[in-house]
């Protein structure tokens, strides 16, 4: 970064797991030390009256509304997991959670490459509006296979994680912020067609 450059308030970066999943996945409901709980995976595509069964959705309007705009029948992707909440500690406040994503399609699920271009482009976004929350955003692939159709692929997790703040007002309101702005960002990305993964059995 050169002197004259500000420093960012954020932060956005591409990794890659080793691990893998097969989806639809199951849950029982129970919760976890940290509060939450895996409920399962809901086919959400095209179907916004399923939206009332995820938990998570119900306390965290931002997160609900990224939610519907990745699962409406034009869109190119389908929502696979989420989570948020609140953390707080002697630094202060933030909000930490994730939603996890892939391409409505077979043949773009099944190379990983047919992601990054939305992780440069959504970089390029950040820097070009001057995004200026304290939010922290990191893009995950991971291997997968949508069991239903039989297609072998990837999945991409975008996990979002606020800064510190004074307030846990403060801290809700970057992380509202952050996930708009994703979900402004991917919700205009045009469908590439190709075999729906989102179906159900």
């Amino acid at each position: 970064m050169s002197e004259s450059e500000p420093e960012r308030s954020y932060t956005n970066g591409l990794f890659i797991s080793q691990e893998g999943k097969g989806i639809p996945y199951w849950g029982d409901g129970v919760l976890r030390d940290d509060g939450d709980a895996n409920y399962g995976f809901k086919n959400l595509k095209g179907h916004p009256e399923r939206l009332a069964a995820i938990p998570e959705l119900l306390r965290d309007e931002a997160l609900r509304d990224c939610v519907t705009l990745l699962n409406e029948a034009g869109s190119a992707f389908g929502t696979i997991g989420c989570v948020s909440a609140p953390v707080t500690d002697p630094r202060g406040h933030r909000v930490s959670g994730y939603i996890e994503f892939a391409f409505d399609s077979a043949e773009q699920i099944a190379d990983a490459g047919n992601y990054f271009p939305a992780f440069f482009h959504f970089d390029a976004a950040l820097n070009r509006v001057k995004f200026d929350d304290k939010v922290h955003y990191h893009w995950e692939l991971m291997g997968a296979t949508f069991r239903h159709t039989d297609s072998p692929g990837f999945t991409m997790t975008v996990t979002v994680n606020t800064g510190w703040y004074e307030t846990a007002e403060n801290a809700g309101i970057a992380w509202a912020n952050g996930i708009d702005f994703l979900a402004g960002f991917l919700r205009h990305i045009p469908s590439a067609g190709g075999t729906p993964i989102f179906v159900d059995a």
